[in-house]
């Protein structure tokens, strides 16, 4: 888990050369030289090899070998190494490609958030946790208010950089057992494991307000964009995804016709539908 960024080290040097060294293997000059940094000195050690792992003549990183005694690194064992990292190289390279097609297959190109297909999943999964151990899971459907406006008068591109930033809010504010997706368009929804609904409107609200104290720029001057969110909490909104998903959307829609800007739970909406009609003045 550690990061090295001494130019000056050995490690560094065969990146930047592409070549191993030191060159015959024999570390005569273990007192000037480190694999690292100053603090990280390899100590009881004769022999060292430091090799670039190269694939199509780049750089993956680096392979260090060293041993007690002197000598142990001869002409034949440097070839056998060079073919290891080789080797070492590839396998690196095609562990990335792998990682790199699983992202895009998981993830929305624009945001880096995950997409709807993934969301969908990992949500049926969460649900199923919450089934088997007793506990509340919140969902949070959120929409950049008047986003058609913000495309229609700063441009599409301005646009995108909006949903970025909405985006890297979002995924900041959420725990790293939650679900923060790109849901479709302008909406983004959050799905929160072992989460009630004070919990759930408390985040939303700082997403909120977090969301609304940015500034964007563009070529027709700087502006603001808001959000409103829509919140359902298994399982007293609905026990299957299907329910959770439409009383969120229900939330979220009262919270639009409400003035935007503003937080809704589902519950709210079922009090305000259940509570009697306000008593009128009798006329005099």
């Amino acid at each position: 888990g550690r990061t090295f960024c001494d130019a000056g080290s050995m490690a560094s040097m065969v990146v930047k050369n592409k070549l191993a060294l030191p060159a015959a293997g024999d570390w005569r000059d273990r007192g000037g030289s480190y694999v690292f940094e100053p603090r990280e000195r390899f100590k009881g050690f004769e022999s060292l090899y430091v090799l670039p792992l190269l694939v199509k003549d780049e750089v993956m990183g680096t392979f260090t070998v060293a041993a007690q005694r002197a000598g142990a690194f001869p002409a034949d064992r440097r070839e056998m190494l060079g073919v290891i990292a080789n080797q070492v190289a590839i396998s690196m390279q095609n562990g990335r490609m792998v990682q790199a097609l699983e992202e895009q297959a998981t993830t929305d190109g624009l945001t880096g958030l995950v997409n709807h297909r993934t969301f969908q999943e990992r949500f049926s999964a969460m649900l199923g946790r919450a089934e088997r151990h007793p506990m509340r899971v919140s969902f949070l459907l959120t929409d950049i208010d008047h986003f058609k406006k913000i495309n229609d008068t700063h441009g599409h591109p301005t646009g995108d950089q909006v949903l970025k930033r909405v985006a890297a809010i979002l995924k900041a504010s959420a725990r790293k057992i939650d679900i923060v997706a790109r849901y479709g368009g302008e909406e983004f929804a959050l799905v929160l494991e072992g989460t009630d609904r004070t919990g759930a409107r408390q985040l939303a609200e700082r997403i909120r307000q977090e969301v609304g104290s940015q500034t964007h720029d563009s070529a027709k001057g700087a502006f603001r964009a808001t959000l409103s969110l829509g919140v359902a909490v298994y399982p007293e909104d609905g026990k299957s995804k299907q329910e959770l998903i439409a009383n969120a959307d229900q939330a979220l829609y009262a919270a639009k016709h409400g003035g935007r800007n503003r937080t809704v739970c589902h519950g709210e909406i079922a009090r305000a539908k259940d509570a009697p009609p306000p008593a009128r003045a009798a006329a005099g």
